[in-house]
């Protein structure tokens, strides 16, 4: 009910600059979530590399289509069979993935009533400010051990570099 009476609240609101501005927080965030995604599908490839589970690049192909779609939780899980985190790195991963799956599945249901009021909304902010930044910081952590990784199969960052810049289509211009 409250869901109801926030959108019939909000319609006249919704185009102030402050909306857009929890609204912004909130895809910052969750960009940061699929960042750490990232990361960790990247990890899961090259420590199959390393391991010599996938020698051929069809192999790499559909390792990497199926980690794609596997869900923050089961990449992490998957990550963990293969490293050890140290205390802090595993608090923060574990915060990241409760924090980002709040944040996609309840944030704005149970932020209804105060997604109404100019003080609710700056709320709103500070705490997507805090997610976001939890995620940065889980995010962090994944690449460090991606680089590890990358190390071991001299994969330099200036072969990234240079690889980036083939693909993008702008580049010519």
């Amino acid at each position: 009910m409250l869901g109801v009476l926030a959108r019939i609240i909000m319609t006249e609101d919704e185009k102030s600059e402050q909306c857009k501005d929890v609204y912004a927080h909130a895809g910052l965030a969750l960009y940061w979530a699929q960042c750490l995604e990232k990361s960790l599908e990247n990890f899961l490839c090259l420590h199959a590399r390393v391991a010599g589970e996938c020698v051929t690049l069809t192999e790499l192909d559909a390792l990497e289509e199926r980690v794609e779609a596997q869900t923050l939780g089961r990449l992490l899980a998957d990550t963990r069979k293969h490293v050890r985190f140290g205390n802090g790195a595993e608090e923060l991963l574990a915060t990241a993935l409760e924090r980002r799956n709040f944040l996609a599945h309840q944030f704005f249901k149970e932020r209804a009533e105060a997604f109404v009021s100019r003080a609710g909304r700056d709320q709103m902010v500070t705490e997507l400010i805090e997610i976001r930044e939890s995620l940065r910081s889980a995010d962090v952590a994944a690449t460090v051990i991606c680089k590890a990784l990358q190390k071991v199969l001299g994969i330099s960052d200036e072969m990234i570099e240079r690889e980036l810049k083939r693909l993008d289509p702008n580049e010519d211009a």
